[in-house]
Formats: C-alpha cells, structure tokens, sequence
C-alpha cells in the first residue's frame, strides 16, 4: 500500500449483541478473539498493510471508539475522529470532503468483518467478499460507489452477530483466521493459555481452546472444543463450556453446561435461542435493604475477635518497626480513610465508617508478604474492633463504589468485609477490574467457615513459600 494512502473506517453502524430485537450494552466489534477485541486485530492487520492514517467515522457510541483507539499509537497510525448524526451517509460525507479527493485509491472499512487481506490485494481497485460471497463492505477504490468494481472473494472474520462471532472464533481457534496477534503460550496443539491461570488437575481440556490470564478452573471442569475464556475467570467445580466465549471478569457457577453460549459477567446469550438471560439470583441483584434484619448486621464472632487481639499483640514489634520505617524511610503517615460500611442498614444516607492503613490495595506489588506487612498487621485491629473479619471483600471508599457498575455495588453490599480477599491470593499485583469483580463474585458464592479456613491456610503458606 502506498504510504499516502487514506483508509476510511465507518463505525458508524457497529452492531451489538441482540435478543429478540432489543440490544444488550456489548458492541460486537469490542468482544475478544484469542485474547484481544476483534477490533484491536482489524487495527492491528490494517496497519500492517502499510496504513499510516484513518479517517475514523463515528455516530453512536464514540466514546468508546475514542476511548479504546486513541490517537493510534499502539498500531503506529494517525487517527482523525469525524463525528456524524444517525442514519447520515458516510460515502456521502466523504464524496463531498476535499481531504478526500484526487486519484488515490481509498481502503474502506468496517467493524463487522475482517477479510483477510494481504498487500496484493489492494494493487487494483476491487471489492472483498466472503468465500460464502457475502459482501464484507469493505472496498478498494477512490470512488465511492464499490458496486462497479471487480469482486475478490477472501476468508474473512464476522461479528455481525452472536452466531457469526462464535463461527468467527472457531475458525482462530482453528488456524483460519489469517494472522493474528495471540496472547498466552500454546501449551500443547491448539490450547493456548495465558499467564497465571490455575487448572486443577481433573479438569479437562479439549483443543482448541484458548484461555486467558490469571484463570482458575475447578475440579472435574470441561473447557472446549472450540471455546474462549478470558482474562480474570473463574469457572467453578463440574461445569463445562462448550463452544461458547465467557468474557474477561465472568464468573460460572458449579455444575452448569454452557453450550453456543456468549457469557457476560451476569449475562448468558444463548446463540442457538437467539435469547439472553441475566441472573437474578442474590450474587448480583438483591439489594440489601430487602434481606432479613438479622443478616444485615456484620457479625464478628467473639473467637475471631479474640484471635486478632492476640496476633495483633504478637506482632505489636513488627508493626512498630513498620510504622518507622513507613514514617522515616517512605515518607508516609498511616493513612485514615473513610470507607462505605457494609452492610447497609439505614435507608438515605449511606454509612461509612473510619479505618487506618498503611497501604491502598491499589498499591499492591509483592504478593501476599507485601500485603502481610502493609494491609494485614494494621487490619488485625479492625477485625478486633468488629469492623471486618478475617476474610471477605475489600473496603471501598464511597468515591471508589460510586464508580463500580451497578451488578459490583449489588455484590459489595449483601458481602461482608476482610481484611484477606480472593484477590490478595489470587494475585501478585493488583488486578484489573474484570479480574476484582470475578474475584469477588467468587467468594461471595463460596463465602463459609470451612473455604475461609482453606483461605487463611492458603495465605499462611504463601507467607513462607
């Protein structure tokens, strides 16, 4: 391609995943393939045909587009966003623009197909179709009527829709997908796992498969064929997933088959239904208000009570020396932050309360020693205080919950605080987002005496490992 050309990406009509002609809030263009939204890979191929600049046609859902291209640095390209109403001709706005006239050839794309095209196939003008000869709508022409122009059939990538999206990851997993950009290591032929991730070791593996990082996989699971799991999952004890994708940050609870499925956090989109279904039980949607009087109070027994007081004297020396070295050497003061109590009693105003650190959890690099030293021997008092218990889901200031999605803050509220969470665990640093919220929802399900036993074994050993 020559280094002047222009490409035209029009996103204005990005399909999202649909069920019975309404639209959930998942632009098909940004869910993954092997790792990396199916719009990083089309950026990413058109770049490497010699691309240098894109002329970016938006309408609905801009921010999102701008927030996740940015100036195009990543792919070595320079963007120009152009921002048109709903339903406004793209072809139209370009025929009458001056920046785009003259005899150069103009490349023409879209966020619903990827043909995967090579240099030689932009040396005459033509239009690219499916091998099935399905019009791609992407183009090669400085006109921009393509109806004139020769056809060039191609393997192309869809996700123009759930069920096109699933064929278009079983074409990846199976080396047709021309050449991407993978993420993890290929473990044996056509598994690819990412870094981190756990599998115990009855659960099965059928190729191909690709599984992100920092995954756990239960007991007696099954993943595959021809399925994705992303970053941060977590699929529990008996289930299995079978020609399906589940999302970075989701959760699966025990003994579920999920077959030609698109999974979402706490939502399922049955492809072969055409259906989607959001789970209603009390992980994501009660609110706290609506549960017994009785569980909404946090109860810290007496012995875990009593347990703390005499850690928290034991280790008096160690924090001491903590506290000094956090002052004269670090150049930090023991941080009081106020954070949102839960449960939530009262209606109106919410309640917060005053805890002291060391430490933000954002912070978080070393493992659970660094969390030992800078969250844990101070978080000893609160649970002596009756402010937390042992184990549980991490404080968050009333800014930090403010900005959680609606289905994290339903979860934060009906779990009980700890001062050692699934993720101080699971995780050296701190994680992403999709990775907390899987995290959370994890042990929210598991939350009893006997798996916070196991936890607390868990981190004891990681303190000396």
């Amino acid at each position: 391609m020559d280094e002047a050309m222009n490409v035209v990406c029009d996103f204005t009509d990005s399909p999202s995943l649909s069920s019975s002609g309404s639209d959930l809030d998942t632009l098909t263009c940004f869910l993954p393939i092997m790792g990396k939204p199916f719009l990083h890979h089309l950026l990413g191929y058109i770049a490497r045909l010699g691309a240098k600049h894109l002329a970016i046609f938006l309408s609905d859902n801009a921010e999102k587009f701008e927030q996740f291209i940015g100036d195009g640095e990543r792919w070595g390209i320079s963007v120009t966003y152009h921002l048109v109403k709903r339903g406004v001709s793209v072809k139209d706005r370009v025929a009458k623009s001056s920046s785009f006239s003259g005899d150069e050839p103009v490349l023409w794309c879209n966020a619903r197909y990827l043909p995967c095209l090579k240099e030689t196939h932009l040396k005459d003008p033509a239009r690219f179709l499916t091998r099935e000869n399905e019009d791609t709508g992407w183009f090669y022409s400085n006109a921009t009527d393509p109806s004139s122009l020769p056809s060039t059939p191609l393997e192309a990538l869809c996700v123009a829709d759930a069920k096109a999206y699933l064929k278009t990851v079983e074409n990846v997993l199976s080396r047709n997908g021309g050449t991407l950009i993978v993420l993890g290591k290929e473990l044996r032929e056509g598994v690819w796992v990412g870094a981190g991730t756990k599998m115990h070791p009855s659960c099965t593996i059928i190729a191909p498969v690709y599984i992100g990082s920092q995954v756990n996989l239960g007991e007696n699971t099954v993943i595959g064929p021809r399925c994705e799991i992303g970053n941060g999952c977590i699929i529990d004890d008996g289930s299995s997933i079978i020609e399906s994708s589940v999302l970075s940050g989701s959760y699966v609870g025990k003994n579920l088959e999920v077959r030609r499925c698109v999974v979402n956090q706490n939502t399922i989109f049955n492809v072969a239904l055409d259906s989607a279904y959001v789970a209603s039980d009390a992980i994501l949607t009660s609110s706290v208000e609506q549960e017994e009087r009785s569980h909404n109070l946090l109860r810290v027994s007496v012995a875990s009570r009593f347990i703390a007081f005499f850690l928290a004297l034991l280790t008096s020396p160690i924090l001491l020396v903590l506290l000094g070295i956090n002052r004269f050497v670090y150049r930090r003061k023991r941080e009081k932050i106020s954070v949102l109590a839960i449960p939530q009693i009262d209606e109106g105003k919410k309640r917060t309360i005053t805890i002291s650190t060391l430490r933000r959890r954002s912070e978080k690099k070393g493992g659970i020693r660094w969390h030992a030293r800078w969250i844990f021997l101070l978080g000893l008092w609160q649970v002596v205080l009756g402010k937390a218990r042992f184990c549980g889901v991490p404080f968050r200031t009333t800014e930090d919950f403010e900005k959680l999605s609606k289905e994290w803050q339903q979860l934060y509220l009906s779990s009980k605080p700890g001062i050692i969470t699934e993720a101080d665990i699971l995780y050296e640093e701190y994680p992403e987002e999709e990775m907390l919220f899987s995290s959370e929802m994890y042990y929210h399900v598991v939350d009893s005496f006997s798996y916070n036993a196991k936890l607390i074994a868990r981190y004891i050993k990681g303190l000396f490992r």
